[in-house]
Order: structure tokens, then C-alpha cells, then sequence
């Protein structure tokens, strides 16, 4: 099996995450797997009721990156 690294970079939206993403990517030459938060149902209802979506909409983000790096550590996901 293949000795898989991979860095995760979390922080709040506008944090500058996938700016950062990209420098590393560039100067380590490496792939970059980006959140697909167009993805979340609950986003869009999270701006117009924080306080009833915010638990939702960080599941839902939660349960996706646990998908991702599942999937990178089965060889499945790749950039």
C-alpha cells in the first residue's frame, strides 16, 4: 500500500483556505481537493437562519470530508 500525506486546511468562508490550497499545491507539486460547498442543502438556508442551520450545515460538512478522506485512503479520490 501506498504511504498516502495529505494536509487539510480548515477555517472560516472568506479565510483565504483554497488561495492557500493552491500555494501549497504549486510548491509541493501536489493535487488540491477542494470542498464542494455548492453541494451543502443546508448553505443556503444557513445565511437566511444561522441560528436554526448552523449544527446542520456543519454535519453536512463534516460527514463530506470524512467521505473524502475515506476515499483517499482507499486509493478511490484523486484530484
Amino acid at each position: 500500500m501506498k504511504d498516502l500525506r495529505f494536509i487539510a486546511i480548515e477555517g472560516v468562508i472568506g479565510a483565504g483556505k483554497t488561495s492557500l490550497a493552491k500555494i501549497f499545491s504549486n510548491k509541493f507539486h501536489a493535487g488540491v481537493i477542494l470542498e464542494k460547498f455548492e453541494e451543502n442543502p443546508f448553505l443556503e438556508k444557513f445565511y437566511s437562519d444561522p441560528a436554526k442551520y448552523a449544527f446542520h450545515t456543519q454535519i453536512y460538512f463534516l460527514m463530506s470530508r470524512y467521505r473524502q478522506q475515506r476515499k483517499i485512503a482507499k486509493g478511490e479520490f484523486r484530484p
